[in-house]
């Protein structure tokens, strides 16, 4: 296996109406200039070039971790490079748009402290250190063909196989924070990710969390977090994600 070769790719908004700050009117309101591209679907497209380079092994053992640091708007063509694990995510202007690292292989980390925790009668107005409530989810082989289709995946081996895609788990890792705390417009702004294994579709996706921390980034709440992954009970995915749960528009 080789190196992760350069990768271009069109960024796109697919759907996420929950979410106004990926539609233009939202987004504006923030002072941004259009629609910000999600952070998952930056990250569906990341992974290309590391699975078409590592394959299995990365997906089963790999690590990525990426860093939101300016916005991608909706049509814009980014490109993708790994240099001796740097990674680099640049805009059509030149602009370094997310940074991070990745690598074939990484350290299997601790598993002990995920329990399931049942969901709270009512969403949190603001996530607390701690445990939060567990989310399962039947992820269908169809749904994962319709994010494929929707992110322009080019890579046919998870139709070959019926993986799931790595974004599919990573929207996961959202579902932890969606459907435990009270969200506006909100905005995914780091993943630390390592892969434990694959996902095969159709399957139970089960998502456990704890909060790490709760502060403020500016005049923004922030929340870090972090959740494992499981597929019909085998941990897939272990992250440690960070968002930016409540925007001013002041800001």
């Amino acid at each position: 296996m080789g190196e992760p070769e350069p990768h271009r790719f069109e960024a796109r908004v697919i759907e996420e109406a929950a979410n106004t700050i990926h539609d233009d009117d939202g987004a504006q309101r923030f002072g941004f200039t259009g629609a910000l591209v999600p952070g998952v679907e930056l990250f569906a497209r990341i992974t290309t070039p590391l699975v078409a380079a590592w394959g299995e092994d990365w997906l089963s053992a790999g690590q990525v971790d990426v860093r939101f640091r300016r916005p991608v708007y909706d049509g814009e063509e980014v490109l993708v490079e790994l240099d001796d694990g740097r990674l680099t995510v640049t805009g059509p202007d030149g602009e370094v748009r997310a940074v991070g690292s990745a690598s074939r292989t990484a350290d299997r980390p601790d598993l002990s402290v995920f329990t399931h925790v049942p969901a709270a009668p009512r969403l949190l107005t603001d996530p607390s250190v701690g445990p939060i409530g567990s989310v399962d989810e039947h992820v269908s082989v169809e749904q994962n063909e319709w994010y494929l289709d929707a992110v322009g995946e080019p890579l046919a081996l998870y139709r070959e196989h019926g993986w799931a895609h790595p974004a599919m788990l990573l929207k996961a890792v959202h579902r932890v924070l969606t459907r435990n705390v009270e969200l506006g417009p909100w905005i995914h702004t780091v993943s630390d990710c390592r892969f434990l294994g694959v996902a095969r579709l159709p399957a139970l996706i089960t998502s456990h969390g704890r909060v790490v921390s709760v502060g403020r980034r500016g005049r923004h709440d922030e929340v870090v977090y972090d959740a494992l992954v499981l597929a019909d009970g085998h941990p897939v995915l272990h992250t440690r994600h960070t968002a930016l749960y409540r925007l001013d528009a002041a800001a």
